[in-house]
C-alpha cells in the first residue's frame, strides 16, 4: 500500500492542489489527512470540497475544532481568531458538520493518524522534542504514527528505550522500532521551507519518505489579502515561517 499523508491544508487551496498532483504521479493508493483542514487561508468551502472529492480520510485539527465550536476560540492567538471567525462565516452546514464528525483518531494495522500526538489528542499538545514524543510514544499501538499540528516535518524514533529526532528526507521502517513522523504543513510550512510538503509511506517497500512541492504562493498571497485576512498571515507563506 502505498499512501499518501499531508496536514494542515489550512484552506490553502493552491498548495491542496499542487501535493494532490504530486500523489498522482506518485501513484498514491490512499490518501491521508493529520488534521487543520481550515484555519488562516482564504479557500476554506473549496478545500473540504476537494478533500471530500478525493475522499480524503481526515482527522480533527484543533483549527477545524474551533470552527465546529469543539474548541474555544480562546486557545489562538488574535491572528489565528481572527482567520477562525472569518471562516465559520465561509463554510456551510454541511462542511460544519463534516468538520464536526471528525475523530480525533484514525488507525489501521498499518499505522496511526492524529493531529497532534497520542498523549491527551484533544489537548493538542505541541510535540517539540524527545520528552514530547515519549509521551505520545507510550499510547502508540502501530509501528508508525503520522502527525501534524507544530507544521515542521521530522521523525521521532522509539528504538528500545532510546529516543531520537531525525529531519532526514527518507527512511526504511525497521519493524522492531517506532516512528512518529511529523509529515509538516501543505498550507503554511514553518520550517524554513515555502513549498508544501507531504509524505509517502510505501508499506510494500517500508519507506517513508517527506515530500515538498512548489506552489503558486503568491496567488495564494492575494487572496488572503483580497480576504481582508491579517497580512501576517500572506507575509509567512513566503518565507515560509
Amino acid at each position: 500500500m502505498r499512501y499518501g499523508i499531508f496536514s494542515d491544508v489550512h484552506s490553502n487551496l493552491e498548495a491542496l492542489e499542487a501535493v494532490l498532483q504530486a500523489m498522482e504521479k506518485e501513484g498514491v493508493d490512499r490518501i491521508l489527512c493529520a488534521g487543520d483542514l481550515v484555519g488562516y487561508g482564504a479557500d476554506p468551502a473549496a478545500c473540504l470540497a476537494l478533500l471530500r472529492q478525493r475522499a480524503v480520510q481526515a482527522v480533527r485539527g484543533n483549527h477545524d475544532a474551533a470552527v465546529t465550536g469543539q474548541l474555544d476560540l480562546d486557545w489562538f492567538n488574535s491572528r489565528a481568531r481572527a482567520a477562525l471567525e472569518w471562516t465559520a462565516k465561509q463554510v456551510s452546514e454541511t462542511d460544519r458538520n463534516d468538520l464536526a464528525d471528525l475523530e480525533l483518531i484514525w488507525q489501521n494495522p498499518d499505522l496511526t493518524l492524529v493531529h497532534s500526538g497520542l498523549h491527551e489528542p484533544e489537548q493538542f499538545h505541541y510535540i517539540l522534542n524527545l520528552s514530547d514524543a515519549a509521551d505520545s510514544f507510550r499510547s502508540q499501538r502501530t509501528p508508525v504514527v503520522f502527525i501534524g499540528h507544530t507544521h515542521s516535518p521530522g521523525i521521532f524514533i522509539q528504538d528500545g528505550t532510546d529516543l531520537s529526532f531525525l529531519r532526514a528526507a527518507e527512511l526504511r521502517v525497521d519493524p522492531r522500532k517506532k516512528y512518529l513522523v511529523n509529515v509538516g504543513s501543505v498550507g503554511q510550512p514553518r520550517d524554513g521551507d515555502a513549498r508544501a510538503a507531504w509524505c509517502l509511506y510505501d508499506t510494500g517497500e517500508r519507506r517513508i519518505g517527506i515530500q515538498r512541492v512548489p506552489y503558486p504562493v503568491e496567488e495564494t498571497q492575494a487572496k488572503i489579502r483580497k480576504a481582508g485576512l491579517p497580512d501576517f498571515l500572506a507575509e509567512r507563506l513566503s518565507v515560509g515561517y
